[in-house]
Protein backbone atom coordinates (compact mmCIF):
# COMPACT_ATOMS: atom_id res chain seq x y z
CA UNK A 1 0.00 0.00 0.00
CA UNK A 2 1.33 3.20 -1.08
CA UNK A 3 0.72 6.71 0.49
CA UNK A 4 0.21 9.71 -1.47
CA UNK A 5 3.38 11.23 0.50
CA UNK A 6 4.76 8.22 -0.62
CA UNK A 7 4.24 8.85 -4.60
CA UNK A 8 5.44 12.53 -3.97
CA UNK A 9 8.23 11.22 -2.94
CA UNK A 10 9.10 9.22 -5.74
CA UNK A 11 7.50 11.42 -8.37
CA UNK A 12 10.45 14.14 -6.95
CA UNK A 13 12.94 11.41 -6.81
CA UNK A 14 12.14 10.31 -10.80
CA UNK A 15 11.67 14.20 -11.77
CA UNK A 16 14.98 14.76 -9.95
CA UNK A 17 13.98 17.58 -7.90
CA UNK A 18 14.88 15.69 -4.24
CA UNK A 19 17.30 17.85 -2.69
CA UNK A 20 20.38 16.23 -2.75
CA UNK A 21 20.47 16.29 0.81
CA UNK A 22 17.39 14.47 1.13
CA UNK A 23 19.11 11.49 -0.83
CA UNK A 24 19.86 9.67 1.94
CA UNK A 25 20.53 5.54 2.34
CA UNK A 26 17.02 5.74 4.48
CA UNK A 27 15.96 7.35 1.05
CA UNK A 28 17.41 5.08 -1.50
CA UNK A 29 15.57 2.18 0.77
CA UNK A 30 12.02 4.45 0.37
CA UNK A 31 13.09 4.43 -3.54
CA UNK A 32 13.67 0.74 -3.93
CA UNK A 33 10.65 -0.35 -1.77
CA UNK A 34 8.52 1.89 -3.70
CA UNK A 35 9.66 0.99 -6.88
CA UNK A 36 9.38 -2.82 -6.62
CA UNK A 37 5.98 -2.12 -5.37
CA UNK A 38 4.82 -0.15 -8.56
CA UNK A 39 6.95 -2.33 -11.16
CA UNK A 40 5.15 -5.92 -12.65
CA UNK A 41 8.54 -7.56 -12.43
CA UNK A 42 11.89 -7.31 -10.36
CA UNK A 43 13.41 -7.00 -13.93
CA UNK A 44 11.58 -3.95 -14.43
CA UNK A 45 12.01 -2.61 -11.10
CA UNK A 46 15.52 -2.79 -10.80
CA UNK A 47 16.30 -0.97 -14.67
CA UNK A 48 13.73 1.13 -13.18
CA UNK A 49 15.80 2.11 -9.63
CA UNK A 50 19.41 1.66 -11.46
CA UNK A 51 18.08 4.30 -14.43
CA UNK A 52 16.85 6.23 -11.81
CA UNK A 53 19.71 6.48 -9.49
CA UNK A 54 22.52 7.09 -12.29
CA UNK A 55 20.08 9.97 -13.64
CA UNK A 56 19.65 11.34 -9.88
CA UNK A 57 23.23 11.59 -9.61
CA UNK A 58 24.07 12.77 -12.45
CA UNK A 59 21.70 15.78 -12.23
CA UNK A 60 23.11 16.43 -9.15
CA UNK A 61 26.76 16.05 -10.15
CA UNK A 62 27.68 13.20 -7.73
CA UNK A 63 29.71 9.99 -8.83
CA UNK A 64 28.14 7.89 -6.41
CA UNK A 65 26.57 5.12 -8.28
CA UNK A 66 27.80 1.47 -7.01
CA UNK A 67 26.07 -1.69 -9.20
CA UNK A 68 26.40 -4.29 -7.01
CA UNK A 69 25.19 -2.08 -3.50
CA UNK A 70 22.00 -1.02 -5.52
CA UNK A 71 21.51 -4.57 -6.54
CA UNK A 72 22.06 -6.46 -3.58
CA UNK A 73 19.67 -3.65 -2.19
CA UNK A 74 17.72 -4.57 -4.72
CA UNK A 75 17.41 -8.08 -4.19
CA UNK A 76 16.98 -8.01 -0.05
CA UNK A 77 14.12 -5.35 -0.37
CA UNK A 78 12.48 -7.73 -2.97
CA UNK A 79 12.70 -10.81 -0.80
CA UNK A 80 11.31 -8.78 2.44
CA UNK A 81 8.48 -7.46 0.65
CA UNK A 82 4.70 -8.73 1.92
CA UNK A 83 1.61 -8.10 0.19
CA UNK A 84 -0.69 -5.39 1.01
CA UNK A 85 2.09 -3.92 3.57
CA UNK A 86 2.93 -0.28 4.11
CA UNK A 87 6.41 0.90 3.84
CA UNK A 88 6.18 2.09 7.59
CA UNK A 89 5.69 -1.51 8.47
CA UNK A 90 7.97 -2.69 5.86
CA UNK A 91 10.91 -0.72 7.87
CA UNK A 92 9.62 -1.64 11.21
CA UNK A 93 10.24 -5.41 10.14
CA UNK A 94 13.35 -4.45 8.72
CA UNK A 95 15.53 -2.18 10.85
CA UNK A 96 18.84 -3.40 9.76
CA UNK A 97 18.19 -2.55 5.82
CA UNK A 98 18.32 1.05 7.49
CA UNK A 99 22.01 0.65 8.04
CA UNK A 100 24.45 1.32 5.76
CA UNK A 101 26.31 -1.73 6.48
CA UNK A 102 23.98 -4.43 6.43
CA UNK A 103 25.55 -6.02 3.54
CA UNK A 104 28.49 -6.59 5.64
CA UNK A 105 26.98 -10.13 6.50
CA UNK A 106 27.04 -11.18 2.13
CA UNK A 107 30.25 -9.07 1.17
CA UNK A 108 33.88 -8.65 2.45
CA UNK A 109 34.76 -4.75 2.54
CA UNK A 110 37.27 -5.50 -0.47
CA UNK A 111 34.89 -6.59 -2.43
CA UNK A 112 32.81 -3.66 -2.16
CA UNK A 113 35.48 -1.37 -1.97
CA UNK A 114 36.57 -2.87 -5.51
CA UNK A 115 36.34 -0.33 -9.16
CA UNK A 116 35.02 -3.61 -10.34
CA UNK A 117 31.85 -4.03 -7.75
CA UNK A 118 30.96 -0.27 -8.64
CA UNK A 119 30.66 -1.07 -12.11
CA UNK A 120 29.44 -4.62 -12.13
CA UNK A 121 27.29 -6.49 -10.04
CA UNK A 122 29.75 -9.71 -8.02
CA UNK A 123 27.83 -11.88 -6.25
CA UNK A 124 28.74 -11.88 -2.17
CA UNK A 125 31.87 -13.91 -0.69
CA UNK A 126 30.20 -14.20 2.77
CA UNK A 127 26.57 -15.80 2.78
CA UNK A 128 24.44 -15.77 -0.44
CA UNK A 129 21.71 -12.98 -1.36
CA UNK A 130 18.38 -13.94 -1.73
CA UNK A 131 17.57 -14.91 -5.62
CA UNK A 132 15.06 -12.41 -7.59
CA UNK A 133 11.64 -14.16 -7.62
CA UNK A 134 10.85 -14.28 -11.40
CA UNK A 135 6.84 -14.47 -11.01
CA UNK A 136 5.50 -10.54 -12.06
CA UNK A 137 3.58 -9.16 -9.00
CA UNK A 138 0.73 -7.01 -9.06
CA UNK A 139 1.47 -3.14 -9.20
CA UNK A 140 -0.42 -1.34 -6.23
Amino acid sequence: MITDDDKAFLLSFEECSLGAKCWTHAAHVRMGWLVLETSSSFDEALERIRGGIMRFNSSKNSIGYHETITIAFARLIESRRLNGETLEAFVARNPDLLEKDCLKRFYSPAILASEEARHRFIEPDLAALPQPSACARSTS
